[in-house]
């Protein structure tokens, strides 16, 4: 079986040639139009980690470079004033999106950056783009404030290996005494990946103001100010942000829920108890700031918060916007800055599960929080397909362009391979199972949920929706079929997860090359579904579970035999015997197979 190339390479070159084409010149060499292409795209990925890692201009990034002749095995370099560093870059463009730079080449890289680290130029004086720029590097490196980043930046999903690593840790050792003068960062495919989605930037919006009236100030271990904020004010942020307030936070505004209509009533039948009547705000923020002629003011204070995202009172947020709430209203608001954490990551998420207890947050809600969620409904953005994770008022009905957790996490419970059928079972007969935070696996050491192992690290977007979309024609054909009463209805209504997860281990189409079913497969994905089903309705009568001749009869109601784990695996395997055995035509319960 031919290994799965990785989603994330089809996005990297189109984004290379948005950005740099027309600046980055072409490298000399290269016989074939493909390996031009790929010189292009190597040095185009050393000035995008420049870009990235230096916040300077593209063009800017693209004067980085310096490959060629008597590089050192450098191909970018560029000094960022703003906080006196020195990045130092070497890129490999890997086409297949897998593996890793060679041992060869991340040696010589060690031996360039170790040759300019102790200043001997002339070293580079062969490379005319190096030689033109020596004077001014050697001026860097006479201020005791500089910092030198080296970064190996390559588009394949492996990990770099121990003994490149050993190369640099090396040279750590050796130019490091007590202080951080020299690092050296790795960047694969899923962190350039996360460069062009934004990924790698916080959620929330990047600068707010507001006026915290009655303020509590805290300033140790994590600066923190709470009080009142004019509800008025609250709406104009909303106004100006939108859902982006709330992205960090389990879920979005729901819309005039019964909840949420107590809210809206409290607005505007009596706007001055509202304080007194809400929960109000919990916000984090990367860095907070006091006007410095409020910092000994009791009555108010001004703040600016960069990086602001509300984690708890989107249901608030959304109805005071929805009620168009102004007057004399208040609202309670506590922002915490994340500037001091160790871990600020670890941190802002236990700040939005721990202040989302309190109120009505269901198990989904917080297995939505996952961070692979992101993920995959960045990764799919960028060709036009919508993954809806969070719950809000305004999610869309699932279509071709558009699906929600629910779709994707049954589409991948049948995707997962067990002999037991225990989660199948599970779909039908206690879907919240699903969201469960008790950690389940591996089932003799358990570290991880039934989610987390759905949505794994390794799992690709592309194999997630190629997933939904075979959920979809699975769900279609059987209602299709569905007569409109009788045993053969409750059978179509019921065995629709144990036929999904049979079509997932027979035909493998989550594991296709294109992000979109083509035709064919979605035609033989529907002829499948049938053929499975009959198999399956066929394997039923077989255990007793319904008449072998019409009138149809079951002895038990299928959703109570769809609904154990011992009879879907009893129908599990009578099913695969007969698919393994039969020709395609009719089954033994007279069913005939659909053409399609």
């Amino acid at each position: 079986m031919s290994v799965e190339k990785p989603y994330e390479i089809d996005h990297i070159p189109p984004h290379l040639h948005a950005t740099f084409d027309g600046k980055v010149p072409p490298a000399i060499g290269g016989n074939t139009e493909s390996e031009k292409e790929n010189n292009f795209l190597s040095r185009s990925l050393a000035a995008f980690a420049v870009l990235k890692l230096s916040q300077c201009t593209p063009d800017e990034a693209a004067a980085s470079l310096v490959d060629g002749g008597g590089d050192g095995g450098i191909d970018a370099v560029h000094h960022s004033p703003t906080s006196n560093t020195l990045v130092v870059v070497q890129s490999k463009f890997i086409e297949s999106g897998r593996g890793e730079p060679s041992l060869g080449d991340v040696s010589k890289f060690r031996d360039g950056v170790d040759n300019l680290l102790r200043g001997n130029w002339v070293a580079f004086e062969t490379n005319a783009a190096w030689k033109a720029r020596l004077a001014q590097i050697r001026k860097h490196f006479d201020e005791h404030t500089l910092r030198v980043r080296a970064v190996l930046v390559y588009s394949g999903i492996n990990a770099v290996s121990e003994d490149r690593l050993r190369l640099f840790e090396a040279l750590e050792t050796q130019y490091n005494h007590g202080e951080e003068y020299f690092r050296f960062a790795t960047y694969g495919i899923v962190s350039v990946h996360d460069w062009i989605t934004g990924a790698d930037a916080a959620a929330g919006v990047e600068k707010i103001e507001l006026e915290i009236l009655k303020p509590g100030w805290v300033t140790d271990p994590y600066q923190t100010v709470y009080g009142q904020v004019r509800v008025a004010d609250i709406a104009a942020l909303y106004a100006t942000h939108g859902a982006a307030l709330v992205e960090a936070n389990l879920r979005r505004y729901k819309g005039m829920t019964e909840v949420n209509q107590r809210i809206k009533d409290t607005l505007q039948g009596e706007s001055a108890n509202f304080f007194y009547l809400n929960n109000g705000l919990t916000a984090y923020c990367q860095k907070l700031d006091i006007a410095h002629h409020d910092k000994a003011n009791a009555e108010k204070k001004k703040i600016t918060a960069r990086g602001f995202s509300i984690v708890n009172g989107a249901q608030t947020l959304g109805t005071i916007h929805a009620a168009e709430a102004g007057g004399d209203g208040f609202v309670f608001l506590k922002i915490i800055s994340l500037e001091k954490c160790e871990d600020e990551t670890a941190f802002a998420r236990r700040i939005t599960e721990s202040t989302n207890f309190q109120n009505q947050i269901s198990p989904r809600d917080f297995a939505a929080l996952d961070e692979q969620h992101e993920r995959i409904a960045l990764q799919l953005h960028m060709d036009g397909i919508h993954y809806h994770f969070k719950e809000a008022d305004d999610v869309p009905e699932s279509n071709d362009t558009n699906f929600n957790l629910e779709d994707a996490a049954t589409a991948l419970a049948c995707l997962e391979r067990e002999d037991d059928c225990e989660i199948c079972a599970k779909l039908l007969s206690n879907r919240k199972a699903l969201w469960s935070p008790e950690p389940v696996y591996p089932t003799d050491n358990p570290e991880i949920t039934l989610c987390q192992k759905m949505f794994r690290p390794e799992r690709s977007a592309r194999t997630v929706w190629r997933a939904v979309q075979i959920r979809r024609i699975v769900i279609d054909r059987l209602n299709g079929e569905r007569p409109t009463a009788g045993a053969r209805r409750e059978f179509y209504e019921n065995a629709r997860w144990l036929v999904l997860s049979l079509l997932f281990l027979r035909e493998h189409f989550e594991q296709g090359p294109t992000l979109l079913l083509t035709e064919v497969e979605k035609a033989k994905a529907a002829e499948k579904t049938l053929e499975i089903a009959n198999a399956v309705w066929s394997a039923a009568q077989e255990a007793g579970f319904v008449s072998a001749t019409e009138p149809y009869t079951s002895t038990r109601h299928f959703r109570s035999v769809f609904c154990s784990a011992a009879d879907c695996q009893k129908l599990k395997a009578g099913a695969m015997k007969k698919l393994n055995e039969k020709p395609t035509g009719t089954t033994s319960g007279g069913m005939e197979e659909a053409k399609v």
